[in-house]
């Protein structure tokens, strides 16, 4: 009888571990399909949203023209971009606060931007006229504005708006193109 216990026993061990390599074998399969499921979902997520954010959302149809209906022809005709030119309004401005209860003055330098190499000649040549009236504008800020961020931003909106109105007035074509696009502050300092 104990032979037969003892061979009892040793099948019962058999069958639990044909259960238990079973079960495990199950778990090993269950897992590598979870990961290879999941790697794929976020290999298409990433391929999804780092076309997304080209921004080249166009989409071509069959005979080779943008959704928006230009043909690839038409966007290379186009004129070429020129590269932006740049105009140092040497020397600085100081442009004093007419209340100065907490700061006198303020001074800064000014970096003019075109594509045209035409308006870089034209603000040369015409210097004088286009410094009086920036000053005339630089002359009526506040010092409140002038300590925010915002206020900076108006300000070179103004003077580039400025500049432009003037080269007009000084071409007598008051319904010429802009000129000038953008103005920079390289320094500016109020005390």
């Amino acid at each position: 009888m104990a032979k037969k216990e003892i061979e009892e026993q040793e099948n019962d061990d058999d069958n639990g571990a044909k259960k238990g390599g079973a079960s495990t074998l199950k778990i090993i399969i269950i897992s590598v399909t979870l990961a290879v499921i999941l790697g794929g979902g976020l290999v298409g997520g990433t391929f999804y949203f780092v076309n997304n954010m080209n921004g080249d959302t166009a989409s071509v149809n069959e005979d080779g023209a943008d959704s928006d209906g230009e043909d690839d022809d038409e966007v290379a005709e186009s004129e070429p971009v020129e590269p932006p030119k740049y105009y140092s309004m040497d020397p600085k401005f100081v442009v004093s606060f007419s209340n100065q209860s907490k700061a006198r003055f303020m001074q800064f330098s000014l970096e003019i931007m075109s594509r045209d190499s035409a308006v870089i000649k034209q603000i040369e040549d015409h210097m004088p006229v286009i410094r009086s009236s920036l000053l005339m504008l630089f002359g009526v800020q506040g010092y409140e504005a002038m300590v925010t961020r915002e206020g900076k931003e108006k300000l070179l909106t103004d003077t580039t708006n400025d500049i432009n109105m003037t080269l007009q007035k000084i071409s007598g074509d008051e319904e010429s193109m802009v000129l000038v696009e953008a103005a920079y502050f390289n320094s500016f300092v109020i005390q």
